[in-house]
């Protein structure tokens, strides 16, 4: 029987992993004796997000990120119904000025389209059993930076997980 061995990385790179979805086991690390650091974890994101070929234009470009929304599920819940997750999510994309593309089935594993004229296109996906989602975004490179895009990213994932942010 192969014996296990223990992943090395970071407590910061885990988390890293846990906040842009990507699998630990899938990096290799550049740090000590092969250890796995945050910037491995991010290299990997930029790198790994690609979809398959034909899923959008050739030259767009694409993150994606894991929101845990168990705050934002609980808040909802005391408003009865008055507004819904999907609500939440498409004021929230509103406010970062990104059009939202509408998702009957969640977005696990599929960049939005980037259809022509658009600069970015940004999929909230379903709610998980454990209460998370994934946030895709697409872009455009020639008209939306790499840290543009992260930062959009970054803004819809800190709205899901703290929706007190959206009345600021």
């Amino acid at each position: 029987m192969a014996e296990k061995t223990r992943l090395r990385a970071s407590p910061y790179a885990r988390k890293g992993a846990r906040e842009l979805g990507v699998a630990l086991e899938a990096i290799t690390g550049t740090g000590p004796d092969g250890r796995i650091v945050r910037r491995d974890v991010e290299a990997a994101a930029r790198s790994a997000v690609k979809p398959p070929a034909g899923t959008f234009t050739e030259s767009a470009a694409g993150y994606y990120a894991t929101a845990d929304v168990r705050e934002l599920l609980a808040a909802l819940n005391t408003l009865g119904g008055a507004l819904t997750f999907p609500m939440f999510a498409e004021r929230a994309t509103a406010r970062l000025g990104v059009p939202l593309r509408p998702v009957e089935s969640g977005v696990e594993g599929a960049m939005p389209a980037l259809n022509s004229g658009e600069s970015a296109v940004l999929a909230v996906g379903d709610v998980a059993a454990d209460e998370t989602v994934r946030i895709h975004l697409t872009y455009a490179p020639e008209t939306l930076s790499d840290g543009a895009a992260a930062d959009l990213l970054r803004a819809m994932k800190r709205f899901l997980e703290n929706p007190l942010t959206m009345l600021l």
